[in-house]
């Protein structure tokens, strides 16, 4: 029985209307359905943003197997950093508590930061044609690292959201 794979790393659960009237066949269609359904389920991403390390539900090839055929995937992490208000032209740094060290993989680093008297809100990083008005946005193997080229302390809630892998 040949399968079809066309739904293989499709994201939305199979509808299915048809099953074989022969039970041994249906059997088989049964557990290829389920498979796909599991896939389905399995890799949606997962909305949990905390302060602790969770799965997002995203999958990424093994070092050296990026091909369709590949069945070893590696898990995607998350970590949301609470990085508070922001710094009046400077730096500031902030502990992540996330292992980095040669297995670690960065997939996604970003931020985002709301004046909630001004009802304003900024993504970072943030480009301005304003000279000295950009925000710069790093991390180091201990902090993340937000660096403002004029005050921002306005924007009091700020929020670190920081994507990776730790394995090979």
């Amino acid at each position: 029985m040949t399968t079809d794979t066309s739904q293989r790393f499709e994201s939305y659960v199979p509808v299915f209307d048809t099953m074989p009237d022969d039970w041994d066949q249906g059997k088989i269609s049964l557990v290829e359905h389920l498979k796909k359904i599991s896939n389905g389920v399995n890799t949606r991403e997962i909305g949990y943003f905390l302060d602790e390390e969770l799965l997002t539900g995203k999958q990424y090839p093994s070092v050296g197997t990026v091909s369709e055929t590949s069945e070893q995937y590696r898990s995607s992490f998350r970590m949301l950093v609470d990085f508070g208000t922001l710094p009046n032209t400077g730096t500031k740094t902030v502990a992540h508590n996330i292992t980095v060290d040669a297995n670690f993989t960065l997939t996604q680093l970003y931020a985002a930061a709301t004046d909630p008297v001004a009802f304003t809100s900024l993504p970072i990083p943030y480009a301005s044609n304003i000279a000295g008005d950009s925000i710069s946005l790093s991390m180091d193997a201990t902090n993340v690292i937000i660096t403002t080229g004029s005050n921002r302390t306005n924007f009091t809630r700020c929020y670190v959201i920081i994507e990776y892998l730790q394995e090979i």
